[in-house]
């Protein structure tokens, strides 16, 4: 576990005090760090490895031999091998909001929150490191924000406005600065890149998921710059350890979750991957040709809660890279989609975030998820298993429910009148659902479903995907 703390005292040694008791009896404490301005302005960075693993810990500060107890948090360490956790995710909040949505994932209490981007709006355009130091002091003097970090852990990856300016790129006056007072003020996992002046991509394993967040500001090509061959969103080194990255994880984890801070669908727009078509069409073609077929995606950026299947998604030139994409914001910004379409719908709002839920029998994996309101509310709902946009049809029709042998049975019917009269929940595979072959869903299909299964027993159409 990393805690980063500023505290007032300068030269104060500062340990962290972590224990599993909320009296903080027993505890364990890291390796001292020193706070001083003029080296880290007085935010020092404190580590303590070796804790058992899906435990929950309380945690507090010792400044100079003595525990604060005025101030403390709590997390649940992550589980090791197979297991199920749910973790929150969102982008796009106005400086130092104290919207609702914050309240709200906290209660739900997720495994951790991912901030996918825009983490402030001051489109900072000058390379002060006060400046951006002061923002982030801003942000975290929000009462539903630090309440939410002192309780769930944080992920966090930059889009443009908390980057640079609107739409910022690698020219962006303030990028040694961004870079340098994220590494300071944030927790974060080894950046892969190192440390110092670098992009800040990185990963880490929840599980048997493995997360791949990509930096796509502080090392990308100006938006507006030809959109040709040496036109890039990563730079050639992140796109060659994101490349690597997918290969190891295709063979070692049951599921890769891609963090791309902005929107991937889409054929028109001024700072998504519409206006990058060359790298995004190189990647698909990577994707496709390596048979990586246990991606998913979620995004930020678009103020809107967003989700497709697969349908959209794939822009290798001959098919073969779909996977589905989750877009979840905004905190609390103002409405604005982007992008697009998206096989279940876009829902432009304010005050909206994702709910991101893994369940992990150890054989397979299932993923749930939901876009909602800041009052919990649900907006859109989808689940699947990896690898289900490249084969969800497999052969012929009606495996309503997905199983992975595709058994065609009373349970495929049930989840049919589910669908269409109940629930009206999403399909996992809308494919297998075209049972009459007439590219919709309707009571024909589930009409045919039940003569297969039960009447005349007249064969099921083939997969039209």
């Amino acid at each position: 576990a990393r805690v980063d703390g500023k505290v007032s005292v300068e030269g104060a040694i500062v340990r962290l005090v972590v224990s599993p008791q909320t009296d903080m009896s027993g505890p364990v404490f890291s390796i001292p760090d020193t706070a001083i301005t003029a080296e880290n302005n007085r935010v020092v960075a404190l580590e303590i490895l070796g804790l058992a693993p899906d435990q929950q810990y309380y945690y507090a500060l010792e400044v100079n031999d003595t525990i604060d107890l005025s101030l403390t948090g709590r997390f649940r360490t992550f589980p090791g091998g197979p297991a199920s956790f749910s973790f929150a995710l969102g982008s796009c909040a106005w400086t130092g909001s104290n919207a609702p949505t914050f309240t709200t994932i906290r209660h739900l209490n997720p495994l951790f929150f991912f901030h996918v981007g825009d983490f402030h709006y001051e489109n900072i355009a000058v390379n002060d490191r006060a400046v951006f130091r002061q923002t982030y002091e801003t942000v975290l003097g929000s009462g539903t924000q630090s309440a939410l970090y002192r309780t769930v852990p944080i992920a966090y990856i930059w889009d443009d406005h908390d980057f640079g300016p609107n739409n910022s790129d690698s020219t962006a006056p303030g990028r040694l600065a961004a870079r340098l007072t994220y590494q300071e003020y944030v927790p974060h996992y080894p950046l892969s890149a190192g440390a110092g002046d670098v992009p800040i991509y990185f990963r880490f394993d929840v599980g048997r998921v493995r997360f791949l967040v990509c930096d796509s500001r502080s090392a990308r090509s100006p938006w507006t710059a030809p959109d040709d061959a040496q036109k890039t969103m990563l730079g050639v080194t992140q796109k060659a350890w994101f490349k690597d990255q997918l290969l190891r994880a295709r063979d070692s984890a049951a599921l890769i979750v891609w963090v791309n801070s902005l929107p991937w669908i889409g054929t028109t727009g001024d700072d998504g991957w519409y206006v990058y078509t060359n790298e995004r069409r190189e990647l698909a073609n990577f994707i496709s040709d390596n048979h990586i077929q246990n991606l998913c995606q979620i995004s930020g950026d678009a103020h809107m809660i967003a989700i497709d299947d697969g349908t959209n998604s794939d822009y290798a030139a001959g098919t073969g890279a779909c996977f589905p994409v989750f877009q979840a914001a905004p905190l609390d910004r103002t409405p604005s989609p982007k992008g697009g379409p998206y096989s279940h719908g876009m829902f432009p709002g304010t005050q909206q975030f994702g709910l991101f839920t893994v369940i992990d029998s150890g054989a397979a994996i299932r993923v749930i998820w939901s876009g909602r309101l800041s009052d919990n509310t649900e907006l859109v709902h989808y689940e699947f298993v990896p690898g289900w946009c490249h084969s969800c049809c497999n052969g012929t029709t009606g495996n309503i429910d997905c199983e992975r042998d595709n058994t065609v049975d009373i349970s495929d019917v049930s989840g049919l009148i589910d669908h269409l009269f109940i629930s009206h929940q999403p399909l996992c595979c809308s494919h297998a659902a075209d049972v009459d072959a007439q590219g919709s869903i309707d009571l024909a299909d589930l009409t045919q479903l039940i003569n297969y299964l039960f009447v005349t027993f007249d064969p099921l159409a083939p997969c039209s995907r």
